[in-house]
């Protein structure tokens, strides 16, 4: 796959330019998230654990439905369409559902933030993800240069979004909304090809979107599954419940709540457009110290800026602190799908990410957004960052020994599929 190629092929430039729309759209809810349930709608630290936890809470009940629903829809774009259209009624929701419940009762305020954000966020964001990524398998174009454009949409809005944010934040939102008339409009005109390339890995049944029970189950046996599983939750979810407050750490570094967000939204800015040049270069990257050594690099990224914030005295420290996010993301998030390609079956590639990769952050984060929440209002935001950058850490440290190099049993080899393929037809 060359760069020509992917440049030239009009499926990169669309689903980069929905990728540009729909982080540009989640850049508007979860940056700011925290200070907006703190100071516009008046919640705790404790009660807005609580509405992450929720949060989690229905990202997991939708992500292994997701996955397997991905994976046997293939390239149809039904997914796309249910959460694009749920995306127009973003700020609808936000200003005249969500807001008026958490203030009558957090509970149900929680859960019908949950359902929502949980659907259309964090899970829905792995299952745009994997679809986009299946397109770029079956249309031949690299991935992580269609991601980048990801990231530049979350750069421009975290700027946009901090400057309308002390204006009024309901401006926020409905900037949200009237992007997503244009994810609609982006859904109506994709239309996914197939490469040549492509056709001979159908051939193969490694595209294939004919799965089984029995296939979804049987990664539940295997030694790989669990093992990253277990990094997934000890390092990429608990740097997750970091970064969920991280927002209301970051601005007692200034001489105003307003000064703080501004700040906010420009480190923010800046540390995207870094994710975005880096993300642009991390399959060369990748493909040259292996999918394993890079989320082992992710987890050593991640144990800095967690147990540096610990240690942070001036804005200045904490914004470089901010800055590492543009490191963590693409070997992460690039590491884990070629990780999968590498290690397991690629026609449960949706299923293994949804399920191994965002089902197990979402239920690990279910417990431990609310135990980060109590930590710190008791201990501070200081010291429960040391504890939690202590577990990275560890978890990181086991994963070098836990995590495969190659495919070894995890997936059937060629000859198999051939004849699982034959025998479907």
């Amino acid at each position: 796959m060359n760069t020509v190629s992917t440049h030239k092929n009009p499926d990169f430039w669309i689903f980069g330019l929905f990728f540009f729309l729909y982080f540009f759209i989640m850049a508007t809810c979860f940056p700011f998230l925290p200070v907006w349930l703190s100071d516009i709608v008046g919640l705790s630290k404790t009660d807005t654990g609580i509405v992450f936890s929720c949060l989690s809470l229905f990202a997991i009940s939708f992500q292994p439905l997701l996955g397997v629903i991905s994976d046997r829809l293939g390239l149809k774009k039904h997914l796309m369409w249910i959460i694009s259209l749920l995306l127009v009624l973003f700020a609808p929701f936000f200003l005249y559902v969500f807001a008026p419940l958490l203030r009558f009762n957090i509970w149900a305020g929680a859960l019908s933030g949950g359902i929502f954000i949980g659907f259309v966020f964090s899970a829905g964001a792995g299952a745009i993800e994997a679809y986009i990524e299946r397109v770029s398998r079956s249309s031949g174009f690299e991935y992580g240069k269609a991601r980048m454009f990801g990231c530049l949409g979350w750069a421009l809005c975290a700027t946009t979004a901090g400057l309308l944010f002390n204006v009024d934040p309901s401006l926020v939102f409905w900037m949200g909304s009237g992007c997503a008339l244009l994810l609609v409009l982006l859904v109506a005109l994709a239309r996914p090809g197939t490469s040549q390339a492509a056709m001979v890995m159908n051939a193969l049944g490694a595209n294939s979107p004919v799965i089984s029970a029995g296939m979804v189950f049987s990664l539940f046996r295997m030694r790989q599954m669990w093992m990253f599983v277990l990094y997934m939750i000890g390092v990429a979810c608990v740097y997750d419940v970091f970064d969920q407050q991280f927002a209301t750490f970051f601005r007692a570094f200034f001489d105003t709540p307003q000064a703080g967000i501004r700040a906010f939204g420009f480190a923010t800015t800046a540390g995207e457009i870094c994710n975005a040049i880096i993300m642009f270069c991390s399959p060369w990257i990748i493909n040259r110290i292996g999918a394993k050594n890079t989320l082992l690099v992710a987890g050593l990224i991640m144990t800095i800026r967690i147990t540096g914030s610990a240690f942070a005295t001036t804005a200045t420290e904490v914004v470089i602190l901010k800055m590492l996010h543009a490191l963590e993301v693409p070997f992460l998030l690039v590491g884990a799908f070629k990780y999968i390609t590498g290690v397991f079956d690629t026609r449960l590639s949706a299923t293994i990410y949804l399920i191994g990769f965002q089902f197990s952050k979402q239920l690990a984060a279910i417990f431990l957004s609310t135990f980060a929440g109590h930590l710190y209002d008791r201990m501070g935001f200081q010291n429960t960052y040391l504890v939690l950058g202590g577990i990275v850490l560890a978890v990181t440290v086991l994963s070098a020994f836990t995590l495969s190099s190659t495919r070894k049993t995890a997936a059937p080899s060629a000859e198999t599929a051939t004849a699982q393929t034959e025998v479907r037809l």
